[in-house]
C-alpha cells in the first residue's frame, strides 16, 4: 500500500497509457467519448500549461508576472 501512495501518479499515467491504446485498438466511439472526459478532467487538474489555452494556474500567494496585475489589487 505505501508503494501505491508513493507512486500513484505513476500508475495513473501508465492506466491512462493502457486506455489510450485500448480506445484507439476498438472502433467505438462511446469509449472514445469516456477517454476523452477523463482526459479532460485531468487537464482541468493539471497545474501544468494547457496547450490549447496557454493558461497557468496560479498558486496562492504566488507573485505575479511582470507587467501583470494581481487579480486581489
Amino acid at each position: 500500500m505505501d508503494w501505491l501512495l508513493e507512486n500513484w501518479t505513476a500508475v495513473v499515467a501508465a492506466a491512462l497509457t493502457v486506455a489510450t491504446i485500448i480506445t484507439r485498438l476498438t472502433p467505438t466511439p462511446r469509449d472514445d467519448a469516456a477517454l476523452a472526459t477523463v482526459r479532460g478532467l485531468l487537464g482541468r487538474l493539471s497545474v501544468l500549461e494547457h496547450r490549447d489555452t496557454g493558461r497557468v494556474a496560479k498558486l496562492p500567494g504566488a507573485k505575479p508576472a511582470p507587467g501583470e496585475r494581481h487579480p486581489d489589487d
